[in-house]
């Protein structure tokens, strides 16, 4: 009768409590497609409200190494030159001897160190997603530029030296836009009467791809007409030399010219064109010193790199375009000022690329500005970002100005290490305006009349900054 009634309890408890029937289902880690051996040491779980996961086997199936120091309950993850350091218990780790901010401390069981989701992915760049569904953690790293496939033996062989393929090439708004499948070493020159700029990029050629889709003539050239410039009327391009084998871009000008050029990692080379005294263009040249202050305008992501996808399927990358867009219209009304934005549409740029834009033209102040996102729909709110002490009074005064005009909560001003706001010299501040993942934070990011109130409170803050 005993056995009988303990069934019956047994019983009525999972019909009642059917969640505490799944508390043993162990959440799996799907890295790019393959899912990953949790058997040793302790597996993914929820803390709270944060998925925590085991550093050592995302680490080392990315290829880093791990070292565990008992004493000091810590862990160093170090691949070439990144490194990542954190302790048990603490929540603040470091990333390449940055401090960042973690979501929960990191905790030890049975000999295994497990974190954060988040941090998983801010710290190795990996893209992170929580399917509460399924229980699945999937990171992904980001996709490799496609290359061709290579040609059949018995097609005629390149040259030993060629290093790379023009895959596209564009112009707009006095800047010039070349994709190769490989890197190039671009060396600039001028030419006068009549005026022009000149890129010669050695051991490079044309791919097929880019050959088929354009219309070139006899002569085996290209060309792009220019009508929305002042400075260039047109673009041309050939192979200007087999042997080695060299692509040349050639400016023609309306007037002289100078060109500022970065070339990101991403095998992207950007050309920027600005009227100027006729000064040698053989160099990454140098803004003309007008007394004007020059701000970077960044809007995060871009092309392959969505950001985050809110709950309605709409990317961060846009959202973070249309915000600088109206940021720069506003900050071209100043004389004083000097605005650069780093991609005026959906392009693709590395992140060191957008630190060289800011370096190459001596910029005052950096601005990134961006969406957040998390693996749950409960965050929500503003926060602002930097990684040096010199960027806490931009930051400080950025965010003094965005809060009262958004109507978000204030998730406050916050040191975190990232790339943009470490590398530049200059005072840089990361502004993440709003969850993407969050219904009322996104409903309210995608209208016109958010994205117009935050583009002048930034404009406001930095025109506070800079005194002016």
């Amino acid at each position: 009768m005993k056995k009988w009634s303990a069934a019956v309890v047994i019983f009525l408890f999972m019909c009642l409590f059917p969640i505490a029937a799944q508390a043993g289902v162990v959440p799996s880690i799907v890295l790019d497609g393959v899912t990953l051996d949790q058997r040793s040491g302790a597996p993914t779980e929820n803390v709270g409200n944060a998925v925590m996961v085991p550093i050592r086997i995302v680490s080392e199936n990315l290829g880093y190494q791990v070292r565990w120091e008992k004493e000091t309950k810590s862990v160093l993850v170090q691949k070439g030159s990144r490194s990542i350091a954190m302790t048990a218990g603490k929540d603040t780790a470091t990333v390449n001897g940055s401090p960042v901010e973690l979501d929960s401390p990191p905790l030890v069981k049975q000999g295994t160190t497990l974190v954060p989701l988040r941090f998983v992915g801010e710290g190795m760049g990996l893209e992170v997603g929580w399917d509460n569904g399924t229980k699945t953690v999937s990171l992904r790293t980001a996709p490799p530029v496609a290359e061709q496939e290579e040609e059949d033996e018995a097609t005629t062989a390149p040259s030993p030296s060629l290093k790379a393929e023009l895959q596209s090439i564009s112009f707009s708004s006095n800047r010039l836009m070349i994709t190769t499948s490989g890197e190039v070493k671009p060396k600039m020159s001028t030419l006068g009467a009549p005026d022009r700029i000149i890129v010669d990029m050695p051991e490079t050629t044309f791919s097929e791809s880019f050959i088929q889709g354009q219309d070139f003539s006899s002569d085996g050239s290209g060309s792009i007409v220019v009508t929305d410039s002042t400075v260039v009327s047109m673009v041309r391009y050939a192979m200007f030399s087999h042997s080695p084998s060299t692509v040349r871009v050639v400016f023609d000008l309306k007037q002289s010219a100078t060109a500022k050029w970065s070339l990101g990692d991403n095998h992207v080379l950007l050309v920027d064109l600005t009227a100027s005294n006729g000064e040698s263009a053989s160099q990454p040249a140098l803004p003309t010193d007008d007394g004007k202050k020059i701000v970077i305008i960044d809007p995060g992501h871009g092309g392959r790199q969505s950001g985050a996808v809110s709950i309605s399927g709409k990317y961060e990358k846009d959202f973070n375009l249309a915000v600088g867009l109206k940021v720069q219209a506003l900050l071209q009304k100043h004389e004083d000022i000097q605005t650069v934005i780093t991609r005026q549409d959906d392009t693709e740029l590395s992140l060191q690329q957008r630190v060289e834009m800011a370096e190459l033209n001596q910029a005052d102040v950096f601005i990134s500005i961006h969406g957040n996102k998390f693996t749950t729909a409960d965050p929500n709110g503003i926060e602002t970002l930097y990684s040096r002490m010199e960027s806490k009074t931009l930051a400080d005064v950025l965010h003094t100005h965005i809060m009262p005009v958004a109507g978000l909560k204030d998730r406050g001003v916050k040191m975190v290490s990232l790339h943009v706001t470490r590398e530049t010299s200059m005072p840089a501040v990361l502004l993440e305006l709003g969850f993407m993942s969050n219904p009322t934070d996104e409903a309210l990011m995608l209208t016109e009349d958010y994205q117009n109130r935050c583009a002048e409170a930034i404009v406001d803050g930095i025109i506070e900054f800079l005194g002016l």
